[in-house]
């Protein structure tokens, strides 16, 4: 009886052990390192108080912040170049060319062993994966969306839209609220590219396949995003920002958004306009609106479901870093971990000027652990209809692939911008270009692939742990 007790209370000693430190993990008050953590200048006063937070719980890692300002790869080059590469970095720029640096540490070994990262949308993660490796977290969401005037809905006595309208309804609602008077929307820049991921099942941002790593413009879904943009626009008034000529302006005359709205007219803040489509990452000046507002998801086709355009900021370790276990833990706060999130919402909801106003930015979680859901539904200064989109995260498509596909950016400048221009001018039908557009766009894009894939290879096959 005895031995069984003393072989017992064993068993419990080590799992107890286990679960304070848990399984393939380090004490939190052993881990030690010293960590440089680059953000950006403007970011330094909030992110100081998330490192101490930090060090509250990890007392013998060591974070010194450092700044910068301009582009992240510009200033990762120069940090390489002078053998001073900082151990974690916050960023949205694209990961391609730091990863073919070979600047950037795989992650799946310090993944595998974490029970949190089941927290994560697997479709979100798998963004950051390149040849089978993990190379950058999520650290906050954000997503394409409208933001509805409440005010006006109900002054023009409509009743205010579901958070799964149709574009027949959404299409409603901009007609409805534009006269000689208000206008339904405020602008329509980069509607079509996100409108294509509401209009297929499974294709993305401008008919993108993540998986074929193609564009497929002739599927059809690019066609009608771009005509159903097309058909707003061509309705006289209902896109305020249309209104305005510069031209007109510079000669000293007034042009058509000035006669409607006034001569140094805000309309969107006067509250003259239903809609601004924006994205969530707006909310902190969109918050400063004297009315009544909502942030709605795209408008859905019936026929689709409803879907959401998702868009994420991403952090990252540095290969170069001679504390990887400490540089991870710190990594994994900044990202995904509960009692980093936690943090960030909390330094987030308390946060004020200079007269003591809150002032909280708008961080929405890259994790779904329920002590954080809970607690982000809890902040009354959330819109309800960015708490719906966190809730429906498995129902988004991708939206930010300038992040994670190398020459996005080519392709979307030389080729693709110019050709929806020429449709949205009349000069040519958008079916009549599609096949045109998708073939120059992916001879770009897969030349693009083709290069970063070996150079990838080469990345792997000399990457060198350094612990």
């Amino acid at each position: 009886m005895k031995k069984w007790y003393k072989a017992g209370l064993m068993v419990l000693i080590v799992l107890s052990l286990f679960s304070l430190i848990g399984f393939g993990a380090t004490d939190k008050s052993k881990l030690s390192g010293n960590i440089v953590y680059a953000v950006r200048s403007w970011d330094v006063e909030t992110e100081q108080k998330f490192v101490e937070e930090f060090n509250k719980v990890y007392p013998n890692i060591k974070v010194q912040i450092v700044s910068f300002d301009g582009d992240l790869n510009e200033y990762l080059s120069a940090q390489a170049a002078a053998k001073t590469l900082p151990d974690v970095v916050y960023g949205w720029e694209n990961l391609n060319y730091p990863i073919s640096q070979g600047w950037l540490y795989p992650l799946d070994e310090f993944l595998e062993k974490d029970e949190e990262i089941k927290n994560v949308e697997p479709n979100l993660l798998e963004r950051y994966k390149f040849n089978g490796k993990t190379y950058a977290l999520p650290t906050n969401l954000q997503f394409s969306a409208v933001m509805v005037n409440l005010d006006l809905v109900e002054q023009l006595n409509m009743d205010p839209p579901s958070y799964e309208w149709t574009v027949d309804e959404f299409r409603e609602y901009l007609i409805n609220a534009t006269t000689n008077v208000y206008s339904g929307i405020n602008h329509l820049w980069g509607f079509e590219e996100v409108m294509t991921g509401m209009f297929s099942k499974n294709l993305h941002q401008l008919a993108y396949d993540p998986i074929e790593r193609k564009f497929k413009f002739t599927e059809g879904s690019w066609v009608r995003a771009i005509n159903f943009q097309k058909s707003l626009k061509s309705v006289p008034g209902l896109v305020s920002d249309d209104l305005k000529n510069d031209e007109i302006r510079n000669a000293g005359g007034l042009d058509d958004y000035q006669k409607k709205f006034g001569k140094d007219a805000d309309a969107l803040r006067e509250g003259k306009v239903l809609m601004g489509f924006h994205g969530t990452w707006d909310l902190s000046w969109i918050r400063t609106m004297n009315y009544m507002y909502d942030m709605y998801p795209l408008p859905q086709d019936p026929n689709i479901g409803y879907r959401e355009a998702l868009h994420a900021d991403h952090a990252f370790m540095m290969s170069t870093t001679k504390y990887p276990e400490a540089a991870f833990e710190f990594l994994k706060w900044r990202s995904y971990g509960r009692d980093g999130v936690l943090t960030r919402l909390n330094i987030m909801k308390n946060k004020t000027d200079a007269a003591g106003n809150l002032t909280p930015d708008f961080i929405i979680p890259a994790t779904n652990d329920p002590e954080v859901v809970k607690f982000f539904k809890s902040l009354d200064f959330v819109p309800e209809g960015v708490k719906f989109m966190y809730d429906n995260v498995d129902k988004a498509f991708w939206a930010d692939f300038y992040k994670i596909v190398p020459d996005w950016s080519k392709a979307l400048d030389e080729v693709i911008i110019p050709k929806s221009e020429e449709v949205r001018q009349g000069k040519v039908e958008a079916a009549a270009i599609a096949a045109e557009l998708e073939t120059r766009a992916n001879q770009i894009i897969q030349n693009a692939w083709k290069t970063f894939d070996s150079q990838i290879v080469e990345v792997q096959k000399n990457f060198k742990p350094t612990h």
